[in-house]
């Protein structure tokens, strides 16, 4: 009988309404704002009241007289679960009549002022005749300067309505992703203080990992993001410039502390599995040949996060970037160690008029499958309390009408946000709340879930180019690759390579959230190639200047200085520009110890007369050259001495000959002298 009377009530309502309720003329566009900071109950039921209110702004340049506020609501839920989207976009189709839920009147409302409203009216005064999601209008009624009562703004939100027992509850595994942009380069130093803001109380790190309470939620974790809170809790340096060079000490420790202890306590009480470290772009690295980097991405999280949580982890949830890959890269997942892999629901459909367990098989792989709505759900913005209650009242609306579909039969759905998703901690509680309370879901882990699931037919969406458009690029890539090379030659004469973690600063330079946000990405592979040519230039020849041999072969002294905090090794080559000129054997590698300098000589030959430039070049213990050669200047003293000697030949010869001239011109006057002496 209440529910008739309501029902009539409504109809007169369109027929004949108020003076203030009378039918509005639509206005083009909404001068003022409406926003829905309070809807209550969470979990509407018989006999209980509907409590909103929220706020009002007037955004046009005139005052607005008799302002009110009132509910408008469809006359029958929504049929299908792709209306939500469709009444989201802003749709009317439907928008219901006006109800009695009508908010105490505003006499004036100036120009660019706010103003609060509120409204209520028991549930079972409203037409809610049929279990399901209804649509809800709040609409702005007012007098404009022409006198005129019209309708000033509108906003839509749902209203699911299912008494108990009217539904059997789907099974809903809420994933919670905990991550953040991996701006880190080697040694401690972060691009920015980014992190350190989300981990601080309030940040959106922090809300993620204080609001879960005791509700069955599954934590999916990064491990650099652990890590990092771990290296800023030791001490970190943050880049004030364009050079790696120019840092200053972070201050993020203290909040690093409390966040990553609060992670702990939330890893003890629920479900945790890990992602492969930083979240790769692991379809463009299959593509670029650097299946490597996914491999090690993948093998060692579980035990990363493990070690980090001090918590168990229930295996590696390998999660593709928007939800899509190809089966190469899905093979490289699964023989790296990923036990399962989400993908969204619309790269698998099933092609059912209702929504089916979101688990199913590829290629031997299990695939978890985030249900489109409620990843559209999470993603709606949140930056202001309306938004966020908004956002609450879309998810709730797609798990209700999902269980509203198949009202006797029991499925398993996953909610999936994106990894960098930035909840607000009202969304989180509300949400948690009021799926506690309702009786069309009940929240699960990701085991339990997939458990109960059964498994359907499904297609698969193959990847296309408007996916490749949106990878991390093959000249992005190829920065990457050039610096590998670098690395690797660096890496091979420390005697400890184990302490650079250089492969987890690829696997963070080529992290699928750089696809949103290159400029940072390609800044983070600047610093990290900086950085690698700074230490690369830390063993170096110390040798410099002219060097003179004192024949046509000597000694050329080199020394090698290591300003590294390890151990190197390293081998010596002569090269000349002029080969034929220069024989030198190349010196076998020798070790230089951590801060030293260690001086050998190098025995070479020189031919020819003339200074001979020479390059002095540090070779790997594979041979390979390391860093930039050093030029020296060497000169031989061979040849002028054997000039000297010629000089000093030909003196003596001409001595000899002018010597045997004067005993010749002697004997000759001697004999003239003989022969002129009379008889």
């Amino acid at each position: 009988m209440v529910k008739a009377i309501s029902v009539l009530a409504v109809v007169l309502l369109m027929l004949f309404g108020g003076t203030v309720h009378a039918n509005p003329r639509q206005t083009l566009t909404d001068s003022v704002e409406l926003s829905i900071t309070t809807m209550r109950p969470l979990n509407p039921q018989p006999g209980k009241t509907l409590r909103m209110s929220g706020r009002l702004r007037n955004t046009s340049s005139d005052t607005i007289a008799s302002i009110q506020v009132r509910l408008l609501l469809s006359t029958t839920p929504m049929a299908t679960r792709s209306e939500i989207a469709t009444v989201t976009a802003g749709a009317a189709d439907r928008d219901g009549p006006p109800t009695l839920a009508v908010s105490e009147p505003i006499a004036l409302l100036l120009p660019r002022t706010n103003a609060d409203w509120s409204l209520e009216l028991p549930l079972d005064d409203l037409p809610l005749i049929f279990p399901g999601v209804y649509v809800a209008g709040l609409e702005v009624i007012g007098t404009g300067t022409d006198g005129v009562t019209q309708r000033l703004g509108l906003t839509r939100t749902f209203l699911p309505w299912f008494p108990q027992g009217s539904v059997t509850p789907v099974s809903l595994a809420w994933l919670w992703p905990v991550t953040s942009r991996p701006d880190r380069g080697l040694a401690g130093l972060q691009l920015s203080e980014q992190t350190a803001a989300e981990m601080a109380a309030g940040g959106r790190l922090d809300r993620i990992i204080n609001n879960a309470g005791d509700s069955r939620i599954t934590w999916v974790f990064d491990p650099c993001v652990l890590q990092t809170a771990e290296d800023m809790v030791d001490g970190y340096s943050v880049a004030t410039g364009p050079a790696s060079s120019q840092s200053t000490a972070g201050a993020g420790a203290p909040a690093a502390e409390q966040w990553l202890a609060a992670a702990r306590r939330s890893a003890s009480k629920q479900q945790s599995v890990a992602t492969p470290y930083a979240f790769p772009d692991a379809t463009a690295l299959q593509r670029a040949g650097m299946d490597k980097t996914v491999t090690q991405s993948t093998a060692t999280a579980a035990a990363e996060v493990a070690a980090s949580t001090r918590a168990s982890v229930s295996g590696v949830l390998a999660w593709p970037a928007a939800g899509i890959t190809t089966p190469s890269t899905k093979r490289t997942f699964r023989e790296a160690g990923a036990t399962s892999m989400l993908l969204s629901d619309a790269t698998l459909p099933s092609g059912l008029t209702y929504t089916p367990d979101g688990f199913t098989t590829w290629g031997g792989m299990p695939v978890v499958l985030a249900d489109s709505g409620l990843s559209a759900a999470l993603g709606a913005p949140q930056e202001t309390r309306g938004q966020g209650l908004l956002a609450r009242q879309q998810f709730l609306a797609e798990v209700a009408m999902t269980s509203g579909e198949l009202p006797d039969v029991q499925r398993s759905l996953v909610a999936a946000p994106d990894p960098l998703w930035a909840p607000r901690s009202t969304f989180l509680r509300q949400t948690l709340r009021a799926l506690d309370q309702a009786p069309y879901a009940r929240i699960v882990t990701l085991q339990a879930a997939a458990r109960q699931a059964t498994d359907v037919a499904r297609t698969r969406v193959l990847y296309s180019p408007d996916q490749r458009i949106g990878e991390l690029s093959r000249d992005y890539l190829a920065q990457v690759q050039v610096q590998q090379r670098t690395a690797r030659r660096f890496q091979s004469i420390l005697n400890e390579p184990a302490g650079l973690g250089y492969e987890q600063a690829v696997m963070r330079q080529t992290s699928a959230a750089w696809r949103a946000d290159l400029t940072t990405g390609n800044a983070l592979v600047r610093t990290v190639s900086e950085q690698l040519a700074n230490q690369t230039d830390q063993v170096r020849v110390a040798t410099t200047g002219t060097f003179t041999l004192p024949g046509d072969s000597g000694r050329i002294p080199v020394t090698v200085a290591n300003d590294l905090p390890t151990d190197v090794t390293v081998g010596i080559r002569l090269r000349s520009d002029e080969p034929a000129r220069l024989v030198a054997a190349d010196i076998a590698p020798f070790e230089v110890p951590a801060g030293r300098k260690v001086s050998l000589e190098v025995e070479a030959q020189v031919v020819g007369s003339g200074t001979l430039p020479v390059r002095l070049q540090l070779t790997t213990p594979a041979g390979r050259r390391y860093g930039e050669p050093v030029t020296v200047q060497v000169r031989t003293t061979a040849y002028s001495r054997a000039a000297a000697y010629v000089v000093t030949g030909a003196f003596v010869i001409l001595a000899f000959l002018l010597a045997m001239n004067f005993v010749r011109r002697r004997r000759a006057a001697d004999d003239h002298s003989a022969q002129a002496e009379p008889r």
